[in-house]
């Protein structure tokens, strides 16, 4: 004779799971009925076996596959996005990143791209069998973390007026944000922290972390960018001069000078120096340009706090004894960023003059009517920004330097946009470059004028002229 197992379904949990008894041993919880037939099956239990069914009979079943399958899917898709998410960017500035904090903030990617690929795995327990009691809070944590990264991706987007380069990122950060949303709801309301022993201190801890993690973020991505602006200085010195024997020609030397006097280490993007005589005659008390030149070769070089880099230079004035000059002038200007808040292309050093561009079909700038038909010379590079975080939520940019020359040479640095066309050059273009200013410390080194008075070093000269 036979003996039938004691087989009993007892009543829907509030998750919609219904436990398996089979004489009086505990075979698990099962979301459907097709669920319930597998479970007997591997126990043994003839299919036309009785069951006591409690809280409900073989059509109650609260949890519907369907939708359990959909929702953990897109809870996975929403956790895997995240995870690469973290991962790219984590990986990008724990090594790269040109300060401390930008390394710091990349592992802390990384560990979130950690919780992400956890909150995964746990999905397919959670939304199956349930066995492992910590997969409920592994889904909840994974859904701060997914919310907390695509909410700060999107502040950070909006804070920096990011490029539409990136709208593809711009659209994954609103779903990301949007499916963090609705998975805490969904996880809210099952109440999935029950299982834990101290919810309220776990809570609390969360929360802290998350404030110290928020606070990281907005010192260094959003205040630092807003203080410590380079200090650079240039000044000139006008030498002792002397003539040739003939007396035909007088050589001055001037030594140039440009000195890091800040505490963070800049980079020149350009520089320019002029030499000038002032004309005795003239009533408006023009100038006229013996030679001019770069100061800092190659462009993009480094100088550190306390650096300096120094040059003489020589200038001829013919016929220096019937000149009518009245003196002479020389004075440096350069323009600087921070070196912790953007890289430069290795070909930046590598300007082009306008011939050959117009050959290469790369003649569309400098900008305005009056600057296409004068001769220039250009250096030009992509920016890398300090971290793979502000890449991202910045968009592309590109620097570029023109020596520009209208009547005399001038130097114009222009930052923004690869795409984005300029109106024309205005002599006070560094005041309206408000953004370059604030990301990149981006700074206009004028240099006082040194001058001095032509008929002194005229005497100078004739003393020390070889007999």
């Amino acid at each position: 004779m036979d003996i039938k197992p004691d087989v009993a379904v007892g009543p829907p949990d509030d998750d919609g799971l219904r436990k398996v008894v089979i004489d009086g041993k505990s075979r698990g919880k099962v979301w459907s009925h097709h669920e319930l037939q597998r479970v007997l099956r591997r126990a043994g239990v003839p299919r036309k076996a009785d069951v006591d069914w409690q809280g409900g009979d073989s059509s109650v079943w609260p949890a519907h596959a369907l939708g359990r399958r959909l929702t953990g899917a897109v809870m996975a898709l929403g956790f895997l996005a995240t995870a690469g998410m973290c991962t790219w960017i984590g990986i990008k500035d724990s090594f790269d990143a040109l300060t401390f904090a930008g390394r710091v903030t990349g592992f802390l990617f990384l560990l979130m791209a950690v919780v992400e690929v956890i909150a995964f795995v746990a999905g397919f327990d959670y939304w199956r069998k349930r066995k492992m009691t910590p997969s409920g809070p592994a889904l909840l944590l994974g859904a701060l973390v997914e919310f907390f990264v695509g909410a700060t991706l999107l502040v950070l987007f909006l804070a920096n007026q990011g490029r539409p380069t990136y709208v593809l990122c711009l659209l994954l950060w609103i779903a990301l944000t949007v499916c963090a949303t609705w998975s805490l709801w969904v996880l809210c309301r099952q109440r999935v922290w029950k299982t834990l022993r101290n919810p309220g201190r776990i809570a609390i801890g969360a929360v802290v972390s998350t404030v110290l993690v928020t606070t990281n973020l907005a010192y260094t991505q959003i205040y630092l960018p807003s203080i410590s602006r380079p200090l650079v200085q240039g000044t000139a010195e006008i030498g002792t001069p002397s003539l040739n024997k003939a007396g035909t020609k007088m050589y001055l030397r001037v030594r140039l000078r440009l000195k890091n006097s800040g505490e963070v280490p800049v980079h020149i993007l350009g520089s320019i120096y002029w030499i000038n005589v002032k004309l005795a005659s003239d009533p408006k008390d023009r100038y006229k340009l013996i030679r001019p030149g770069e100061l800092v070769l190659p462009p993009g070089r480094e100088l550190s706090p306390g650096e300096e880099v120094s040059t003489d230079v020589v200038a001829e004035i013919d016929n220096p004894e019937d000149a009518e000059y009245e003196a002479v002038s020389a004075q440096v200007e350069a323009y600087a960023f921070r070196q912790d808040r953007m890289r430069l292309d290795t070909d930046f050093a590598t300007g082009k003059w306008r011939g050959k561009l117009k050959e290469e079909k790369k003649d569309d700038d400098p900008p305005g009517p009056i600057a296409k038909k004068k001769e220039y010379f250009r250096y030009q590079s992509n920016i890398s920004q300090s971290s793979e975080l502000l890449n991202l939520t910045r968009g592309r940019e590109r620097v570029t330097v023109w020596w520009l020359y209208l009547g005399r040479p001038f130097v114009y640095v222009d930052v923004g946009s690869p795409g984005e066309k300029k109106k024309g050059f205005l002599f006070n273009q560094i005041i309206q470059q408000t953004k370059a200013i604030d990301r990149y410390g981006l700074a206009f080194i004028r240099g006082s004028t040194v001058q001095t008075p032509y008929a002194q070093l005229l005497k100078e000269a004739q003393a020390k002229r070889p007999k």
